[in-house]
């Protein structure tokens, strides 16, 4: 009557001790050890590393000994893999169907088959990044960022406004109001004001009645762009001495519920840029970045923290990228930028986006406003749209006008076409000594 631990096929029941080691039926019980000089079964059919000799009468525990016990052994549930890249490649409706906390107590009602939330619930943080430049974005390690990529839509390859230079003023107002210099009139950095279309920040507070503020250290953003337009827009304003204190006065106003919309302009890429080199490998420049990402999830912290029955939209984009000390040149390294939105509404597309269609920090006016009102909130004539919603259908882009080439002109810092200096900031001298 000898004895051996038989491996079995059935997953419920890996091991067992058999008497009969050909058929590996197990006894109802091990007993009486047999005699020392029973014969072993034969070599071929005990398994390696098993001792051939019976179990004493209690077993030891696996993680005593390793020995083997009539548990079962945890199963890995490994997907196939066309499975799992058919849940990657549509996590929105996954997320759909995982039972998860949702927004309750709101009033929902419908418009092209997508749901609306409540506007009461509804809450906006557009970020704007001076000088980010497209291939810093997609390399460097941006924690913030990638929450962000990972909650929406976005791409590293959208494109600036196209009828002016690279520069700040055009590159501002065109994400401010959605259409091209050619229509909002500003050309550069010193005709600010003569802004000839609605920004997004009167366009919201006149159709929806939001609370808004905004944090921002270009101080001109505000002084000569939104306070210039309408000095009742803004709910509060705060004129930062640096992207730091920018930053904190945001968060307070995210954390404490204030405002509806919140507007932040970080400015230290730009500054970074213009001082040793916009450039996604040079050290000063990527740190800033780095830098800037960290304040940027301090904000995402404070959303996350206070968003409990709340519908977020969160929108980051910039106004230009930069190569070598300055961004005038038509150019990718000057024209292309990245843009994400970032979303909990159902509406909101979790992706990238393709790169005959990339987007354009125009898309800002008409994302916002879509993600409020649908539809019929968004303006006619613009030229940019909506970017990243289920429910929005894009138009094929058309062929972006050639912008007249930047001519150098060193004793205006800029372009001789239209006068206006693209240093700006904190950066009063350049490279070369000439004040700007």
């Amino acid at each position: 009557p000898g004895g051996a631990w038989c491996y079995t096929t059935d997953p419920s029941t890996r091991w067992v001790y058999c008497t009969d080691v050909p058929s590996c039926v197990p006894p109802a019980e091990p007993t009486t050890p047999p005699p020392t000089s029973a014969p072993t079964p034969e070599p071929t059919n005990i398994p390696t590393n098993v001792p051939s000799s019976p179990p004493p009468t209690k077993a030891p525990t696996p993680q005593a000994t390793n020995a083997p016990t009539d548990e079962p052994l945890p199963v890995c549930s490994t997907p196939e893999l066309t499975s799992f890249e058919s849940l990657t490649s549509d996590r929105r409706s996954a997320f759909q169907n995982m039972g998860l906390p949702t927004i309750t107590g709101g009033t929902s009602t419908l418009f092209q088959g997508a749901c609306q939330t409540d506007r009461a619930r509804q809450r906006v943080l557009m970020v704007g990044i001076d000088g980010l430049r497209a291939d810093v974005v997609g390399m460097t390690p941006l924690p913030a960022l990638r929450r962000l990529q990972a909650m929406g839509t976005y791409s590293f390859w959208a494109d600036v406004q196209s009828t002016e230079s690279a520069v700040s003023g055009p590159g501002w107002s065109s994400m401010f109001t959605g259409v091209q210099p050619s229509k909002h009139l500003v050309g550069g950095n010193g005709d600010l004001t003569d802004i000839a279309y609605p920004t997004v920040f009167k366009m919201v507070k006149d159709t929806f009645g939001m609370s808004i503020a905004a944090s921002v250290s270009w101080h001109p953003l505000v002084t000569q762009i939104i306070d210039h337009e309408d000095a009742s827009t803004l709910d509060d304003r705060f004129l930062a001495s640096d992207d730091q204190a920018m930053a904190q006065k945001a968060e307070e106003w995210i954390l404490g519920e204030q405002y509806d919309f919140v507007f932040v302009d970080f400015d230290g890429p730009d500054a970074a840029g213009h001082s040793t080199g916009f450039d996604g490998y040079a050290s000063v420049y990527q740190e800033r970045v780095r830098t800037t990402d960290a304040l940027l999830g301090n904000l995402l912290d404070a959303v996350l923290g206070t968003s409990s029955g709340e519908e977020w939209l969160i929108v980051v984009t910039s106004d230009h990228g930069g190569e070598g000390t300055s961004h005038g040149a038509e150019d990718v390294y000057n024209r292309k930028i990245p843009f994400l939105v970032a979303s909990n509404s159902p509406r909101v597309g979790i992706g990238y986006m393709p790169f005959e269609d990339p987007g354009s920090h125009m898309d800002v006016l008409p994302t916002i406003m879509h993600f409020l009102g649908g539809p019929g909130a968004v303006p006619d004539g613009l030229d940019g749209q909506v970017f990243g919603f289920n429910d929005y259908a894009r138009r094929a882009p058309t062929p972006a006008p050639t912008p007249t080439p930047c001519v150098p002109d060193p004793a205006n810092c800029g372009c001789a076409s239209v006068k206006q200096a693209d240093y700006r900031g904190t950066l009063s001298v350049t490279e070369s000594g000439l004040e700007c």
